[in-house]
């Protein structure tokens, strides 16, 4: 197990030209923990350089619009307790052993196009509306039977304490942050100079696996309009 902590001093010894034995002093620790944070939630953005994906889920209520993914101590208690959905890979629905794909569509082109709401049916499009501290995921239609809702994504990662375990993050995660932290540590301490083009080598070697390691998107594609009836509904015994 390694702490934060010791994680911050580890970062240090990457940039520090006195003996690598020399325990933090001053600020030193704060400061490294600040950018680790302040990292942390910069790559929520895209999602793109946050660790693997988990696969969740909760259970729909007939004509619920939507699924609240956010932290446990957020008020009201969202559906999706994993922290803020930061990217969304996939999403799909289960009814009677029977999987119906979700469709992703942007926010902007959703509230664009349909005009029918609230409509209840076989739920066929996803829609992430961003929030500071959870992510609604609006479905639509909302569902008119009880189904149980998967999506397979990324979350924010909480904040960081001193004292918290670094042992949940995959190694070769770990080895990208470190640089990453490191090297954003140098810049703040006025030691530019000590973050070398060899140093700058293995954060680019580190940051091309974790960006290989990382899954993309996978949207499904279609005629939205005939997705709304037909076969799809029939199925659904809607």
């Amino acid at each position: 197990m390694q702490t934060v902590r010791q994680f911050i001093f580890q970062a240090y010894r990457l940039i520090n030209a006195s003996n690598p034995t020399i325990p933090l002093h001053g600020d030193d620790q704060k400061l490294g923990l600040e950018v680790l944070n302040q990292l942390l939630q910069s790559y929520a953005a895209t999602g793109l350089l946050l660790t693997i994906a988990d696969t969740v889920s909760c259970s729909l209520s007939i004509g619920q619009q939507e699924v609240v993914c956010g932290p446990a101590d957020y008020t009201p208690t969202p559906d999706i307790i994993n922290g803020r959905l930061a990217n969304l890979n996939n999403a799909w629905l289960l009814l009677s052993g029977v999987t119906y794909p979700l469709i992703y569509d942007s926010k902007n082109e959703f509230l664009a196009a349909w005009k029918y709401d609230p409509l209840q049916g076989l739920p066929r499009f996803v829609i992430l509306f961003q929030e500071r501290e959870v992510t609604r995921l609006r479905l639509y239609p909302a569902p008119s039977q009880f189904f149980e809702f998967f999506a397979r994504a990324k979350f924010q990662l909480p904040e960081l304490t001193a004292n918290s375990d670094m042992g949940d993050v995959p190694q070769y995660y770990l080895r990208y942050l470190l640089f990453a932290t490191a090297k954003d540590i140098a810049m703040y301490k006025g030691r530019a100079d000590a973050w070398t083009d060899k140093l700058e080598m293995m954060l680019v070697q580190s940051r091309d696996i974790m960006e290989a390691a990382s899954e993309i998107n996978v949207e499904i594609t279609g005629d939205k309009e005939s997705l709304l009836n037909g076969a799809w509904r029939t199925r659904a015994g809607i």
